[in-house]
């Protein structure tokens, strides 16, 4: 009997090969929905591009994009448990955006569409995980010393606890779920700090510590934590995503004016230094790898890339 299967077993794996040339076994993608998906949304559809994932957006108002199929979907009507329930995704990522900075509309925009994505999951026979996009706002202010995932939350404005409110939807799911605080996104089509660098008048008042991520290493990030998925692992439930290079403010944007050969802002400031220093305690036990770890490498290639900023 060992003999025959010795003889049977090569054989075997030549034809399944053989069948996998004629298209008569299907290899099936993992799929994966990215429900708000905006700028980045699409940089993870960029990224996934070689990923054994197949990949649908949604977003509020029609766009077309090269990088993935994006379909026109309010959360709110009926129709979203229809298509989640015909694409059936594997993964879903919740990455809305409020459409206004009112108190309102973070409460629609975060909590309640929140509500309406965990009710989808039960209309996905595949469901397996789902990504909800935060922001370090949930820690609110204080005076420099260095945050973590095991810090307390203290939110100091509606934003802030809303998205606190928000994560706390998320202990209550009895599936699989991961937190991503996101701190202060910038990359392509995202010149905040660009535009305020070279408007002094607009400057703030008062000095204070800032947090940059770069968006491709959002995407790169939220990709990373889907492969361990894919391999069977269950990622942990937060993480905090900033690069590994705190900066006062007047700082970045004196940086900023330097690489665009400006004089220097010599505004000084006239009380402590606040805000916070963000670093994470889980990322760097991971082999995720930052493309752009300090600000000072993203927004150079942001720089070049803008060439009506020089």
């Amino acid at each position: 009997m060992g003999v025959l299967c010795g003889h049977i077993f090569p054989f075997f794996g030549i034809f399944i090969s053989w069948l996998h040339l004629q298209g008569h076994l299907e290899v099936k993608n993992k799929r994966l929905l990215i429900v708000g998906c905006g700028k980045l949304g699409q940089q993870v559809g960029l990224f996934a591009k070689d990923m054994p994932l197949d990949l649908i957006g949604l977003k509020r108002k029609k766009i077309t994009s090269t990088n993935l199929k994006i379909l026109e979907q309010d959360i709110f009507e009926e129709s979203f448990f229809d298509k989640v329930k015909n694409f059936s995704p594997h993964f879903i990522i919740y990455c809305l955006s409020s459409d206004s900075p009112s108190e309102k509309s973070y409460q629609k925009n975060y909590v309640d569409g929140l509500k309406q994505v965990i009710e989808s999951t039960k209309y996905s026979k595949n469901f397996q995980h789902l990504f909800f996009i935060s922001s370090t706002s949930v820690y609110g202010e204080n005076s420099g010393q260095f945050i973590d995932e095991f810090s307390e939350t203290a939110p100091e404005n509606y934003r802030g606890i809303i998205l606190l409110e928000a994560e706390r939807l998320m202990e209550s799911v009895d599936f699989n779920y991961t937190v991503i605080r996101l701190s202060g996104i910038y990359g392509t089509g995202r010149n905040y700090m660009i535009n305020l660098s070279q408007d002094i008048a607009r400057w703030p008042e008062f000095d204070r510590w800032t947090n940059r991520v770069n968006e491709q290493d959002a995407a790169r990030f939220i990709l990373f934590l889907i492969t361990q998925c894919l391999n069977n692992e269950v990622p942990e439930k937060l993480y905090l995503l900033s690069d590994k290079d705190p900066v006062r403010l007047y700082d970045l944007l004196n940086w900023i004016r330097q690489q665009l050969n400006l004089n220097e802002n010599s505004k000084s400031n006239l009380r402590p230094i606040l805000g916070k220093r963000l670093r994470s305690l889980i990322i760097p036990t991971l082999k995720f790898k930052y493309k752009f770890p300090s600000y000072k490498l993203g927004y150079k290639k942001l720089l070049n890339e803008e060439k009506d900023f020089l």
